[in-house]
């Protein structure tokens, strides 16, 4: 259950543990659009979730960076309300959906390699499936948004 005021579960909860716990170690999430035609259109993105500064519930929003010839960037603009989920969990079903709307952060935004937790979360892959920095493997990837949730589901 959500509390009126906060849009994650209640921590004290397994699906708000379970939230918690994914929104932190999952290293994809699935962004969904809808193009201009209607369809549903899913891409595997990395995140970084950051918590709400002082927030102790732990509310917060999806950090995304996206190349900017995207064809998601247009749908996310004319449509700026998304879906996000992971895939099925590996302990019981862990599903959850996140709803909100797209923030497109200033062009000067610090890129991916200049995000501390963007980084650190992203060395290793970096490293091992584009033997560079996590810089490097996102320098195409120069528009950032914000997702915040408006909704969380599943179970």
């Amino acid at each position: 259950m959500t509390d009126a005021a906060h849009v994650l579960p209640d921590p004290a909860t397994d699906f708000g543990a379970v939230t918690r716990r994914r929104l932190r170690q999952e290293e994809i999430v699935w962004l969904v659009t809808v193009n201009s035609a209607g369809v549903p259109q899913p891409n595997p993105v990395w995140f970084l979730w950051e918590p709400d500064e002082g927030d102790a519930w732990g509310d917060g929003s999806f950090l995304i960076f996206h190349r900017d010839s995207a064809a998601r960037l247009r749908s996310m603009r004319e449509r700026p309300t998304v879906a996000l989920h992971f895939d099925g969990g590996v302990h019981d079903l862990e599903v959850m959906v996140f709803t909100g709307d797209v923030e497109f952060l200033a062009t000067d935004h610090p890129g991916a390699g200049e995000v501390p937790g963007f980084e650190e979360k992203y060395r290793d892959r970096a490293a091992k499936y584009f033997k560079s920095s996590v810089g490097e493997a996102m320098a195409p990837y120069s528009v950032a948004t914000r997702i915040r949730p408006a909704k969380v589901r599943g179970f």
